[in-house]
C-alpha cells in the first residue's frame, strides 16, 4: 500500500512538472517550479534535511555538508513532506540505509526513489547502452548514477530492487566510489560535499515583479521578503525536532 501510494504520487509529480518517465529529474528546477524555497547550508548536525510549512511559504533546508548525490535524494525526499505530508508543520530528517526507515519516512524514501529513478528511465538508459539483456558492469552503474544525479548507494539499491544486480554485487560496487568514477574520467562532484550557502527560490523575483507592475505596495513588498526569510526559523525547528530515522 505504501509503495503503490509513493509510486503514484511520484508519477503525478512528474506529470505536474511536464516530465516523461524517461527524463532526468532536476530537483532544483522542480522546487522552483513548485513554489518551494530551498535553503542549503553546511550543518554540524547529522540531519540530511528539514521541511517547514507555513500558511505563506514552504521551505526545504538541505545540509550541504553531505555529498551532492545525497543532497539531491534528500530534496526529493523532502518534496514528499512538502507536497503530500498533510499533517506536517516541520520535520527534520536523517537519511538512513534503504529499508531501515519506517512510517512516513519510508514512504518519503520510496517517493524519492520513484521520482528520481523511474524504472522506465533506467530501462531506457540501459537500452541506449545496449545492456538490457546483459550483466551490468561497474561502468554501467557509474553511468546510471551520473545520469540520475544520485549516490552509488541509491542507484545500487534501486538496481537491486529491480533485480538487475544482487546484494553481493551492490556491496562490491559501493567500495571506492570516487576512485572508480575518476578511473572512467567522470566528474566527481556528485560524490563530494558542496558546503555551499544558497537560497533557491523565485519568491523574491515574483515579489519584485509584482511591485514593478504596481500590483503590491512597497510595504507589502517588504512584508513578503520578510516572510521569505525563514532560514533562522527552519534552523531552530531542525534543532528542536527529534531526528527521524
Amino acid at each position: 500500500m505504501k509503495e503503490s501510494k509513493a509510486h503514484q504520487l511520484a508519477i503525478d509529480t512528474r506529470l505536474t512538472l511536464g516530465l516523461q518517465s524517461t527524463e532526468y529529474f532536476d530537483v532544483y528546477r522542480a522546487v522552483t517550479s513548485l513554489g518551494i524555497t530551498c535553503v542549503k547550508r553546511p550543518l554540524e548536525s547529522s540531519i540530511s534535511g528539514a521541511t517547514l510549512k507555513t500558511n505563506k511559504v514552504k521551505v526545504i533546508l538541505i545540509n550541504s555538508s553531505k555529498t551532492l548525490g545525497h543532497q539531491n535524494f534528500t530534496i526529493a525526499h523532502e518534496l514528499y513532506h512538502c507536497l503530500y505530508d498533510e499533517n506536517l508543520v516541520s520535520r527534520a530528517c536523517k537519511t538512513e540505509a534503504f529499508g531501515q526507515s519506517r512510517g512516513i519516512e519510508q514512504v518519503a524514501n520510496m517517493f524519492a526513489v520513484y521520482l528520481l529513478m523511474p524504472e522506465d528511465a533506467i530501462l531506457n538508459q540501459l537500452r541506449l547502452r545496449k545492456k538490457l539483456d546483459m550483466k551490468l558492469t561497474l561502468a554501467d552503474i557509474i553511468n546510471l548514477e551520473q545520469f540520475f544525479g544520485v549516490s552509488r548507494k541509491a542507484i545500487c539499491w534501486r538496481l537491486e530492487d529491480l533485480k538487475f544486480i544482487t546484494r553481493e554485487q551492490s556491496e562490491k560496487y559501493c567500495i571506492n566510489v570516487i576512485q572508480s568514477a575518476r578511473s572512467l574520467g567522470k566528474n566527481i562532484d556528485l560524490y563530494m560535499t558542496t558546503d555551499d550557502k544558497v537560497i533557491i527560490s523565485d519568491y523574491a523575483e515574483k515579489a519584485n515583479e509584482a511591485l514593478q507592475k504596481n500590483l503590491i505596495t512597497d510595504s507589502r513588498y517588504e512584508e513578503i521578503l520578510a516572510d521569505a526569510d525563514l532560514l533562522e526559523e527552519v534552523m531552530e525547528a531542525s534543532e528542536e525536532l527529534d531526528v527521524v530515522d
